[in-house]
């Protein structure tokens, strides 16, 4: 991909905001105004993308494989196309809002207390859970503010800005590794590469802390929670924080997996639009095999966590998603005063939900969509799993309102 009119960064030893890990030789970063993000060229080519079975990871809710990330398929990526260098960055964020005025309503996950993972309102993009610098992975952002970046973006440089799709983010964070991580398959080497879950971190859940004590660690990679962006090697194509640090949000839609995924590389969206998008990469809350290139999640796309971030693509390889599903969407249901209704706004805010029109991938059968709520899934409740929280009896209630609200 040839850029003109650009300021050119040639990174030969460091080019990394507050850190001195060194960097790939000869990577050339630019950006196409002041304001925007350092870029990186990526080159076109072909990867397989997915987990083959053989590698698959056992899904903690099931016992079983995990499947959404499988059939493992060949994609061909036939244009270049760049990637921002790093997750984008708080400061940078701040600008955008400066000069749009953009508000973000609703709440956001994060730790309201120890241990705590929920809804809060008292999180922002600008007032997280834990220390937060200009440098750091800007957080609490939903899919819908993050397209909003991209448009102003594109809007101020003429140039085709907008969310990376899945198969370009998983091809630029595997570099042409076909392994599990990017440097390779050991997980005790996570922490040169990854901000990824180590000591100190808090759990989402007791199944979290459960595995924290049986496991252990890999390693320790000194961030209990998010680090400045850029604070750890990069990958092959010049890249930090492909795997870790922040989720990140692509343009596709959420499908349950790969079977009639596009082979050309572009986003996979629905012709009627999606509630439920799709966030890569892991974060620091994740264990190092949970953050690795293929791992998926879907989740609302009105969500927004202190984990959940973007990085910004540059090309005409793909569209983007359109974003016209956002406008007035509530963050709480109307309470009917119905045991249901309760339950729903006290319990489903701490899931990162969007509350209406939900689109049941896992089935809208009452056993299905009691099976979500029960275990965790991306379907009706995402995290955590609400058996730990919620007794069956109040299971079944929940799932019959959900099941009532959207006509199923």
């Amino acid at each position: 991909m040839r850029h003109l009119n650009v300021v050119a960064i040639v990174c030969l030893a460091a080019c990394t905001p507050e850190s001195p890990t060194p960097q790939p030789p000869q990577v050339v970063a630019f950006r196409d105004c002041d304001a925007c993000p350092l870029m990186v060229d990526i080159p076109a080519g072909e990867f397989l993308m997915g987990t083959a079975p053989e590698d698959r990871l056992i899904d903690p809710r099931t016992g079983k494989p995990a499947t959404n990330d499988s059939p493992q398929h060949l994609v061909t990526l036939a244009q270049d196309f760049a990637l921002g260098r790093y997750e984008l960055a708080v400061g940078e964020y701040a600008a955008f809002v400066a000069e749009t005025g953009r508000e973000h309503g609703g709440k956001c996950m994060g730790f309201d207390a120890p241990n705590q993972f929920k809804m809060s309102s008292k999180f922002n993009w600008q007032r997280i859970d834990a220390e937060q610098s200009a440098r750091h992975p800007v957080g609490c952002v939903s899919f819908y503010d993050a397209q909003a970046y991209a448009d102003w973006l594109r809007e101020k440089t003429g140039k085709p800005y907008r969310l990376p799709t899945e198969a370009e983010w998983e091809y630029a964070a595997r570099a042409g590794a076909t392994t599990s991580y990017h440097w390779g398959s050991s997980a005790a080497d996570a922490c040169e590469y990854a901000n990824v879950r180590s000591p100190g971190a808090q759990s989402i859940s007791q199944r979290q802390m459960e595995s924290d004590e049986n496991d252990g660690f890999p390693c320790d990679d000194g961030y209990p929670a998010a680090a400045p962006v850029g604070s750890f090697a990069a990958n092959g194509f010049g890249l930090h924080d492909m795997q870790g640090n922040a989720w990140e949000w692509v343009a596709d839609c959420n499908h349950k997996d790969y079977e009639g995924a596009p082979a050309d590389g572009s986003a996979w969206l629905d012709a009627e639009g999606c509630q439920f998008g799709l966030i890569r990469s892991g974060s620091f809350l994740n264990r190092v095999e949970r953050s690795s290139t293929t791992v998926r999640v879907g989740r609302p796309r009105a969500g927004r966590g202190t984990n959940m971030g973007f990085r910004v693509a540059l090309g005409t390889v793909a569209e983007p998603a359109t974003a016209a599903a956002s406008s007035g969407v509530s963050d709480v249901l109307a309470d009917d005063g119905s045991p249901g209704a309760l339950l729903f706004n006290e319990n489903c805010q701490a899931c990162h939900q969007q509350n209406t029109n939900y689109r049941g991938i896992y089935g809208t059968d009452q056993a299905a969509v009691e099976g979500v709520i029960r275990n965790g899934g991306n379907n009706v409740m995402s995290m955590p799993a609400f058996a730990e929280v919620l007794s069956a009896e109040e299971i079944t209630t929940l799932a019959a309102y959900v099941r009532e609200t959207n006509g199923w």
